[in-house]
């Protein structure tokens, strides 16, 4: 068992959503492992397995370090998915999200490549097809647990402000990334030139998302003030998706003091 969950520095709640502040990135990741590995347990408790969907991004180191040192979840009962891949890259590419997550969390954790769910996004001959075999998982294995974050843009997964769609009629869609989106993600991968960057990819949308009944939402650092701002203080809707966490009375944000700066 881990060390005891870090007491936040301020709690709140915005509409339905439940807000929690640590000092720094290290006790945020930590906090929001504890509940998640809570919540993977109890539902092992009733089920065969607990279906968790994960991001990939820089945000997530925390979370996802911390998460797997809880002993109370047993590994080989976690069916696990992604919420969105780059169109066009193979999954061994550096700055593929399937890589990062087999590196952070997957292969250390001892998850089976029959329990990854994995969006294929070097498939670009039929991306539709692809959009709808995904889906098809999704209905047959529904996610109990969604671990997120929020871009600068307010996007969650790649439903970027243009895109996102809180009524979407699918659950899987490829979608062109908004100049935000891929200038961030030139900051925080392994591309090269902003160029490189593929101009789509393939996400689950924002009704996908919040079907789960526990959504966790990690955001630190400062570059992520203003996206926590306009998610908590301004006016619901697509113009900033993450926004939509505060409809989902199983949200919990949790954020660090340096994001959390035009807020408390």
């Amino acid at each position: 068992m881990s060390r005891a969950a870090p007491v936040p520095r301020a709690e709140f709640q915005v509409d339905q959503l439940r807000v929690l502040v640590f000092e720094d990135r290290a006790q945020m990741g930590r906090a929001a492992a504890a509940a998640v590995a809570r919540s993977i347990a109890a539902r092992q408790g009733v089920a065969a397995r607990t279906n968790v969907v994960f991001a990939a991004a820089q945000s997530q180191n925390e979370l996802l370090t911390a998460l797997i040192a809880h002993s109370e979840i047993d590994w080989s009962r976690v069916v696990a998915f992604h919420m969105d891949e780059y169109l066009g890259i193979d999954a061994d590419h550096p700055a593929s999200f399937r890589r990062y997550l087999q590196e952070h969390l997957f292969r250390l954790a001892g998850l089976k490549d029959d329990q990854l769910r994995l969006i294929p996004g070097e498939q670009t001959q039929s991306p539709l097809r692809t959009c709808l075999e995904y889906e098809e998982r999704l209905r047959a294995e529904p996610p109990d647990i969604v671990c997120a974050g929020i871009g600068e843009n307010g996007h969650l997964a790649f439903n970027d402000p243009p895109v996102a769609d809180f009524l979407d009629p699918v659950l899987v869609k490829v979608v062109r990334m908004d100049e935000a989106c891929r200038r961030q993600q030139f900051h925080e991968s392994c591309f090269d030139r902003i160029e490189d960057i593929p101009t789509h990819g393939y996400t689950m949308t924002v009704p996908a998302l919040l079907a789960a009944p526990v959504v966790s939402v990690v955001v630190p650092g400062a570059r992520k003030a203003e996206a926590v701002l306009a998610t908590l203080r301004g006016p619901i809707g697509e113009a900033c998706p993450a926004s939509a966490l505060r409809r989902h009375p199983g949200a919990v944000l949790y954020t660090d003091r340096d994001a959390a700066r035009l807020v408390v």
